[in-house]
This record gives structure tokens, sequence and C-alpha cells, in this order.
């Protein structure tokens, strides 16, 4: 079982419309409920390295990358007692996502 989804029309010129191609990227890569570790297109963990790109782009755009993700993952991406990872260090191919934090607590504040 996928997560819900809502579909929206965008203007071209919005902050998100800006980013529609990322916005599509990240949320297809997006793991399912019975399968929360793996990204359903790579076949690799997840956050895999497209979801992690897509991310990266929308928060450059200005967009808060909580607001994109299911809740129930947010813990996946920011686990509680973690260092941060610096948002302009890039991601290894070998990133274990249960070690540490994939985007600063500045992108996860939900205030």
């Amino acid at each position: 079982m996928f997560w819900p989804v809502t579909v929206a029309v965008l203007a071209a010129d919005s902050p998100a419309g800006r980013v529609a191609v990322e916005i599509h990227e990240l949320t297809s890569h997006l793991p399912s409920r019975e399968a929360p570790w793996e990204c359903p297109l790579c076949s690799t963990e997840w956050p895999c390295r497209r979801f992690g790109a897509a991310a990266h782009e929308l928060i450059r755009a200005g967009l808060r990358l909580p607001d994109w993700v299911p809740y129930e993952l947010h813990p996946r991406l920011w686990p509680a007692n973690q260092p941060e990872q610096p948002l302009s260090q890039p991601m290894s191919s070998n990133h274990d996502p249960r070690s540490s934090t994939w985007f600063t607590t500045k992108e996860q504040d939900d205030g």
C-alpha cells in the first residue's frame, strides 16, 4: 500500500511550479508502507540518491521538505538525537540513512 496521493494544479511560475519535475521525482521515490526501507524505483535503501537530489532542489527553491514527505517518514529523515548532516555535504552512495540525518533541522522545523 502506498501513501494517499493528492493531485494539484500549480501555476508554472509559482515556487512549486518551477520545481514540478523535482516534486514528481521526489514523490516517485517515496517508499511504500510495506517496505519503508526501500525505494520502489531504485530498489536500494530509502532515502535513495535520486530522492536526495530532488529534495535538495526543493529546498534550494525555498520549499519546505517536510511538506512533501508523509509525516510517518519524517523520523527516517530526521532521527532524534542524531548529528546534523550539512545540506552542502554531498550524499555518498554508501550513506546509511539510519545512522545520521539527511537534512538539517532547519528544513525539518514545522514552526
